[in-house]
C-alpha cells in the first residue's frame, strides 16, 4: 500500500507532496478514513462499501463538516458497463416552514444570528439513505460490518485531528456545547490539544443501531429517531421536524450533468446542486474564449479570466438555479455554447466588470429575485476508484461547520435550511426559486464530478469541501488536469484562485500577480483558503490520488 500523508501545517506548494498511485484508490479529508475505505478495498470490496466505511469515520473524526446528521451526493461512473449517475440525499426541508428562516410560524421576526443555529434551522438529513442507496447498486460487502473500523475508533480512542481542533478553537462557543464538551474537551471548557486520544461511546451505539437495523435505524421509528427529533424538539429555538418527515424522506436517482468541454466530458451534479452548473459554465465560458487548457495560475491575465467567469457563474446561480421539482431550471439553455460564447467576451479584457448581472440565456427568461441563503456549506468530500472500474466522487454536509449546533446520539444535526434563499423576493422581481417550501430541496455549492475523455473513460475524479469556493476549487483542479499536469496531489495543492462575491481571492503563493490584478480592476485579497479537495487522476494503468494538505487531507494507493 502506497500512502502519503500531508501535515496541515505544510505549505500548499505541490513540490512538498509526493503521490499515491494504485490500481485502486481513495482520498478523504482524514487519514482514519482513507485508512478504513483503503482496507475495504484491500478485502474486495467495492468502491460503494469504501465510501461508507470513510463516511462512518469521518462522522467521528471530521464531525464539524459531515455525517449521519446531514446530507450527501454522489456522482458514480461504472467503467464496466459504461453506465453513470447521481445520488441527490440532500438535507430538505420538513413539512412545516416558514416562508424563510428569519421569521417564525406567526411572522415574528428572528434576528440573522439566533436563526443561523438551532433546532429550528435542521432540514431532515439524507446522507444514511444515500449510503444505503449506493451500497444496494453496487457494494459487495455486507451493510453491517462497514461501521466496524468507526465503532472501533469510537471506543478504543482516536487521536483528535489537527484541523478539528482548529475549527473548534475558532468557535468559542462550540467548546461548550454538551457533547463537545464531554468528548473533545474531556469536561474542561476548552478542546483538548491535537493528539489528544479521545472516545465517542455514544457514537457507538449509533453505529451499532444502523450496523443491526440497517438504514431505517435512522428513518423509523427507533430509539436513533426519538434521540434526534428529542434534541430538534427541546432546543432553545425547536424545530418542526417530525417522525413522519423522516419516515418520508427519499433519495432522488438523477442523471448526470454530461457536458462536453474541448475534448473531455464533465460528469457533475445538476440542480439543486449550483456547484456542479457554476463549474460547468466557468470551464464552458474560458473554453468559448481559447483558455480552457490553461492551469489558473499560469499568469495573472488567466487569474482576472477564471475570477470573472466564476462571477458569471455565481450570479446565473442565484437567479436562475433551485429545487427541479418545484420549478423549471434551464439547466440547458445556461450552459448552450451559444449562451456562453456571448457571456465570454468580457473574459478577454484588460480589465474586470464593475458590476456582473445574471445573464439571459433566452428572451422568454426573466431573472428571478437572488437565491442566497444565510450561510454556506463547509462540507467535505471523498473519491474512491476501484480496481473493478467504479468511481465514485461523494461531496457531504452538516452545511455550517457543526451545522446546527445541535448534537444527539454521537453526532451533529445540520442547518441546511440556511441554504434557502434569505429573502425570497425583492421589489420588481419574481420569487426566488431557492425560496423555503416544504419538503424542498436547497441549492448547494456541492461539485462532486467525474472528468471522462470523449470515448467515456474516466480521466479524473475530484469534489471539494469549503462553502462557496468549492466552486473554484473544483474549478482551478480540472483546469490544471486540462493543462497537462497529472499528479494528483500537485493539483490539490496548487496555489488557489476564488471569486464568488465579487472579492478575487488568491493564495500567497500568487501574490505576485495581487497589482496586476488590481490594476485589472479585482478587488483581490492575498490569503490562504482552508480548502478540502480531493482527486484522483488517471495515469496510464494506474491512478494518482491526493489529498488536500489545507486540512487533514490523505490518500492512499492500493
Amino acid at each position: 500500500m502506497n500512502s502519503h500523508r500531508v501535515p496541515t501545517n505544510a505549505s500548499a506548494s505541490p513540490d512538498r507532496a509526493s503521490c499515491a498511485l494504485g490500481s485502486a484508490v481513495v482520498a478523504t479529508a482524514n487519514p482514519a478514513a482513507s485508512q478504513a475505505a483503503a482496507e475495504v478495498l484491500k478485502k474486495g470490496g467495492s468502491a460503494a462499501d469504501a465510501v461508507v466505511a470513510a463516511q462512518a469515520v469521518l462522522c467521528l473524526v471530521e464531525p464539524h463538516a459531515s455525517g449521519f446528521g446531514g446530507g450527501t451526493v454522489v456522482v458514480w461512473h461504472d467503467r464496466a458497463s459504461g453506465t453513470s449517475g447521481v445520488i441527490d440525499g440532500l438535507a430538505c426541508a420538513p413539512a412545516q416552514v416558514p416562508p424563510r428562516l428569519e421569521v417564525d410560524m406567526t411572522g415574528q421576526r428572528i434576528p440573522r444570528e439566533r436563526a443561523l443555529t438551532g433546532g429550528w434551522t435542521v432540514g431532515v438529513p439524507g446522507t444514511v439513505k444515500t449510503l444505503a442507496c449506493l451500497h444496494g447498486k453496487f457494494g459487495k460487502t455486507p451493510w453491517a460490518t462497514l461501521f466496524d473500523a468507526a465503532r472501533e475508533l469510537c471506543l478504543g480512542g482516536f487521536a483528535l485531528p489537527p484541523y478539528l481542533v482548529k475549527t473548534l478553537r475558532e468557535l468559542g462557543s462550540m467548546q461548550d456545547e454538551p457533547m463537545a464538551f464531554r468528548v473533545y474537551g474531556q469536561g474542561h471548557h476548552q478542546v483538548q490539544p491535537p493528539g489528544t486520544v479521545v472516545r465517542n461511546p455514544e457514537l457507538a451505539q449509533t453505529l451499532q443501531w444502523l450496523a443491526e437495523q440497517g438504514p431505517q435505524a435512522m428513518y423509523d421509528d427507533s430509539p436513533l429517531t426519538h434521540a434526534v427529533l428529542h434534541q430538534v424538539h427541546h432546543d432553545h429555538l425547536p424545530g418542526l421536524m417530525t417522525l413522519k418527515d423522516l419516515q418520508g424522506y427519499q433519495v432522488i436517482e438523477r442523471p448526470v450533468l454530461k457536458t462536453q468541454i474541448g475534448d473531455q466530458w464533465l460528469l457533475t451534479a445538476p440542480p439543486p446542486v449550483f456547484g456542479g452548473l457554476a463549474v460547468t459554465q466557468i470551464l464552458g465560458l474560458l473554453q468559448a474564449c481559447g483558455h480552457g487548457h490553461e492551469s489558473p495560475s499560469s499568469s495573472a491575465a488567466q487569474l482576472h479570466r477564471v475570477a470573472l467567469a466564476s462571477r458569471m457563474a455565481f450570479t446565473d446561480r442565484g437567479a436562475y438555479v433551485g429545487d427541479p421539482a418545484y420549478s423549471d431550471i434551464p439547466t440547458e439553455a445556461l450552459l448552450h455554447p451559444d449562451y456562453l460564447q456571448s457571456r465570454s467576451a468580457p473574459l478577454l479584457s484588460a480589465r474586470t466588470l464593475a458590476e456582473v448581472h445574471p445573464g439571459r440565456p433566452s428572451a422568454l427568461l426573466e431573472p428571478a429575485s437572488d437565491g442566497t441563503g444565510l450561510t454556506s456549506a463547509m462540507t467535505s468530500h471523498l473519491v474512491v476508484v476501484d480496481a473493478m472500474g467504479l468511481s465514485i466522487s461523494m461531496t457531504t454536509t452538516i452545511n455550517q461547520n457543526f451545522g446546527s449546533r445541535v448534537s444527539a446520539a454521537g453526532f451533529y444535526l445540520n442547518n441546511a435550511l440556511t441554504n434557502f434563499a434569505r429573502v425570497p423576493q425583492a421589489a420588481g422581481q419574481r420569487r426566488s426559486v431557492n425560496a423555503m417550501e416544504p419538503g424542498k430541496r436547497p441549492i448547494t455549492s456541492f461539485a462532486p464530478s467525474i472528468v471522462c475523455d470523449l470515448q467515456g473513460h474516466p480521466q479524473m475524479v475530484v469534489g471539494a469541501g469549503g462553502g462557496n469556493r468549492i466552486v473554484g476549487f473544483v474549478s482551478n483542479a480540472i483546469l490544471r488536469q486540462r493543462g497537462g499536469e497529472h499528479h494528483a496531489q500537485h493539483i490539490v495543492g496548487s496555489p488557489q484562485v476564488i471569486n464568488w462575491s465579487g472579492m478575487t481571492e488568491i493564495e500567497p503563493a500568487l501574490a505576485e500577480h495581487a497589482q496586476a490584478l488590481r490594476d485589472m480592476g479585482h478587488w483581490t485579497m492575498v490569503r490562504r483558503m482552508d480548502g478540502g479537495t480531493q482527486a484522483a487522476v488517471r495515469q496510464g494503468d494506474l491512478w494518482s490520488a491526493g489529498g488536500d494538505p489545507r486540512r487533514d487531507g490523505y490518500a492512499l494507493g492500493i
